[in-house]
């Protein structure tokens, strides 16, 4: 039985890329403990795993059913007119997964991209029970696993948080920041202290841009 996925060609542009629009881009990898292969996938792991993957919503935005890329098998959100894709999620060979997000970001005078707290960490939250946990269920992942999230194209862009008196401003991110590479997190249960280490990894993309800790919009 071929494993897991077969490759073929991308649905988008160009060398094995994911074409994106620009603007602050969220993405999150979910990865097997490392050097530890795990046993062959039989047919219905690999269907209950693509069902779940076109599931998953990147900062909420919702994915078509997978297809075919060199590098795996992929779910993309509607491609605009140039081809580019606000969202997806991308089942490599390895059965690492891939999902990644460009920010909605709207003006905060005099910062021209700032997006708002929740955006990606809300829908993760939402979705660790029902879908990561029982993706890497079906992927047969060895543990321990982990998330590791990067925040990219971050230069010149702010983020919205409420000030400590109260009321909301934009934060912006330092000069010269252009990525924030988030603590891992092991994911082998969804329990309190998961959650904990879990909020403490978001949070430091508040605390580089000065914003302080977070409140409990996270939960």
């Amino acid at each position: 039985m071929r494993e897991p996925f077969s490759a073929g060609e991308s649905p988008l542009p160009h060398d094995g890329g994911i074409a994106m629009p620009p603007g602050p881009q969220w993405r999150c990898r979910l990865l097997p403990a490392p050097g530890v292969a795990g046993e062959p996938l039989s047919a219905a792991q690999r269907q209950h795993a693509q069902a779940l993957l076109q599931q998953l919503r990147p900062a909420g935005i919702a994915l078509a059913a997978p297809v075919p890329h060199p590098a795996g098998l992929l779910c993309h959100a509607r491609p605009a007119a140039d081809g580019r894709v606000q969202a997806y999620a991308l089942l490599r060979s390895d059965r690492s997964v891939e999902m990644a997000a460009v920010l909605p970001t709207g003006c905060w005078p005099p910062h021209a991209h700032a997006w708002w707290p929740g955006v990606y960490e809300i829908p993760l939250l939402q979705q660790l029970t029902p879908l990561l946990l029982p993706l890497a269920g079906a992927l047969a992942l060895p543990a321990p696993r982990s998330l590791q999230m990067t925040l990219l194209a971050l230069q010149g862009s702010a983020l919205i948080a409420k000030h400590r008196h109260g009321s909301e401003r934009a934060y912006p991110l330092p000069p010269g920041v252009d990525r924030i590479a988030l603590p891992p997190v092991a994911l082998d249960h969804c329990n309190d202290d998961f959650r904990s280490a879990l909020i403490r990894a978001l949070d430091q993309v508040r605390l580089c841009a000065g914003a302080g800790a977070a409140t409990a919009f996270y939960l």
